[in-house]
């Protein structure tokens, strides 16, 4: 301001010898021209006005500079693209926008000269706020973060940069805010994936771990204690004591995958392998990992978890050898689910049945096998010792795919894990057809024989018997002709008897040799 000050100090000097050399000649002029007036009034009053006319034409000129050099700084306010603003301290009313501030807030100029701060300010925010602005003191320069909200209702995360200023006269702030709502929400996000992460590396029965490859530590959660067995103070924080544990046999497979997925930069690695616990013994654990790499792709960390899968990849070698043994064996082996579903078959089941494995998957063996003469007694027999969960076996009558009749013996075995749960049942069929055959052929043989000696002690005891009878009353010395003839008639007709008898024992003999 010293510079438009000195203009118009010189120019009312220059006014003022200006007028001072006109002075004697005026009045002169006047004295002259109106005789009896007094011309040093008249004078007095015209330097009045002329004194007026140069002050407003110097500060109207000042004014018009001053408006041009202070241009630039308006512009710069207004077209800046970080939304500002100028408020008057007190009252908060806003003095001044943007453009920036427009856009951003959704506002006009002439809604944001009716508006004060607390109107761009989320509802819940405004009472600390109001305690903040108590706290400030209107010489010092502020910074902030604070929540925003626009005309629709939208709120941001805003930093605040204000200063104290004179606008026209009025103690007043001009602030900048700038939209750190993204980088604010992303903090947000990360810190509530790192509490997630934390929890859940807490709550999960897994062994979480956290590997910095580039500085060899490794960070973990409670899996090498509550899985393996160790105490705290026996896990180490670098890959060394996680290789000294894993089995000799596998590491060189594990640590030779990890260099090939590092080398084709993939990120995802999982594996099966043995670790050792702190009784000495090995369990078997599945490793899945997420690696990440940096702008040059080399791998700088690695993220993963560790399952225990020692019981059920145990159960499953073992179900292997037993499934090895099942493939060879000639009965049918069917494995059932909890309920009662068939899970697998056997080459045997698909050569005593017809049915091939899709046929049956899913389905209960009731409703593959039976037929119209399967016995629905048996059938719940078997339905009520399954509920029971207890072993047993029982003969029945099935039926092939191609509808042909066949009887078995059905083992059935439920397969509990360590806590006692059911996990399967193992039914192996034994095709007992022609064994039943050949016991009920014995069965209809021993009732022929049952037969053939009832004949023999009844109905030829008798012809003979009267055989017998009538040869002891042949009388040869007399030579009774009647009475033997009589006698040799009666002879014929039980050897007749006799002869029948004897051919209806052959007839038995011959349809039981024809079985």
């Amino acid at each position: 301001m010293r510079l438009p000050a000195l203009k118009i100090t010189g120019i009312l000097a220059a006014a003022g010898i200006f007028w001072g050399i006109l002075y004697k000649p005026l009045r002169a002029l006047l004295s002259g021209s109106f005789p009896g007036s007094d011309a040093d009034i008249i004078l007095f009053f015209a330097f009045l006005l002329f004194s007026c006319i140069i002050v407003f034409l110097a500060a109207k000129w000042v004014f018009r500079a001053g408006e041009k050099m202070y241009e630039p700084y308006r512009l710069f306010f207004n077209e800046h693209p970080v939304p500002m603003w100028v408020y008057e301290w007190g009252s908060l009313r806003f003095l001044a926008v943007n453009e920036a501030a427009v856009q951003k807030y959704g506002y006009s100029q002439e809604e944001f000269r009716r508006m004060t701060l607390l109107d761009i300010r989320d509802p819940s925010t405004i009472p600390e706020m109001m305690d903040d602005v108590k706290r400030t003191d209107l010489s010092t320069a502020y910074r902030g973060i604070w929540q925003h909200r626009r005309k629709n209702g939208e709120t941001f995360y805003v930093e605040l940069h204000s200063r104290p200023t004179l606008f026209r006269g009025k103690q007043a702030r001009i602030v900048m805010g700038l939209d750190i709502d993204a980088e604010v929400r992303q903090m947000i996000e990360a810190k509530d994936i790192s509490s997630r992460y934390d929890l859940l590396a807490q709550i999960t029965p897994d062994y979480v771990y956290y590997y910095d490859i580039k500085q060899n530590r490794i960070a973990r959660n409670h899996g090498p204690v509550s899985l393996f067995g160790y105490r705290d103070s026996e896990v180490g924080e670098t890959l060394e004591w996680w290789q000294e544990r894993v089995h000799p046999e596998d590491l060189p497979r594990i640590m030779q995958l990890f260099e090939f997925t590092c080398t084709l930069c993939k990120d995802r690695m999982e594996a099966s392998y043995r670790f050792r616990c702190a009784d000495g013994h090995y369990k078997y654990v599945y490793d899945r990992g997420y690696i990440i790499y940096n702008e040059q792709r080399q791998a700088i960390r690695m993220v993963g978890v560790i399952q225990d899968v020692d019981e059920s990849t145990r159960q499953k070698h073992e179900i292997e050898m037993l499934s090895l043994v099942a493939s060879y064996t000639i009965n049918s082996v069917i494995i059932l689910n909890p309920a009662g579903q068939i899970s697998w078959v056997n080459e045997g089941f698909r050569n005593m049945t017809g049915y091939t494995h899709e046929d049956v998957a899913g389905k209960r063996v009731k409703d593959i096998l039976s037929g119209p003469d399967t016995n629905p007694e048996t059938v719940l027999e078997i339905e009520n010792k399954m509920a029971r969960v207890a072993a047993f076996h029982v003969e029945i009558l099935n039926y092939k795919k191609n509808g042909t009749p066949y009887w078995v013996k059905s083992d059935i075995t439920p397969v509990l894990n360590a806590n006692g749960q059911l996990q399967h049942y193992i039914c192996i069929q034994m095709d007992i057809t022609e064994r039943l055959a050949f016991i009920r052929q014995l069965q209809e043989n021993n009732d022929t024989l049952h037969e053939i000696a009832r004949i023999n002690s009844h109905e030829i005891r008798k012809p003979v018997a009267s055989i017998l009878g009538i040869m002891a009353m042949l009388d040869l010395d007399n030579n009774d002709a009647v009475l033997n003839n009589r006698l040799l008639a009666m002879l014929r007709e039980c050897s007749t008897e006799l002869d029948a008898t004897l051919h209806k024992i052959q007839d038995k003999l011959h349809e039981t040799n024809h079985r």
